[in-house]
């Protein structure tokens, strides 16, 4: 009996350490916090691109904390365009540098999806 209670008591408490070592996906980014409530379990993008904002057909991007939009600066390049998931960054040498908002993630059209669905449904 004591051996069954001390093997759930020690069940509870390692789910407890691993739900701690967990990163909290609805928390800010570590600069719109207080620095006494900031850790290095939130860390800002490592790419620097944080948001997109579309009002119609104009678009602006939340660069490495700045709002710009195309033919703004941003560091040492020009802000060349800005589409609905990425930005394209032209610098002097004639580099161009194109940040994704998700990098790790390949998105498709909505419309090649259909197909795709469409097509699924056909088959016999």
């Amino acid at each position: 009996m004591l051996l069954a209670v001390l093997g759930l008591l020690g069940m509870t408490l390692s789910g407890t350490t691993w739900a701690q070592a967990m990163k909290d996906p609805t928390r800010p980014p570590t600069q719109f916090l207080d620095p006494a409530d900031a850790t290095d379990s939130a860390t800002a993008p490592v790419s620097g691109l944080q948001t997109i904002k579309r009002t119609g057909k104009r678009r602006i991007a939340l660069l490495h904390g700045e709002w710009v939009k195309p033919g703004d600066r941003s560091g040492d390049a020009v802000v060349e365009k800005i589409d609905d998931q990425s930005v394209a960054l032209r610098y002097q040498d004639g580099r161009r540098e194109v940040i994704g908002m998700y990098p790790e993630v390949e998105m498709q059209s909505s419309k090649v999806v259909k197909r795709s669905a469409a097509k699924i449904g056909k088959e016999p």
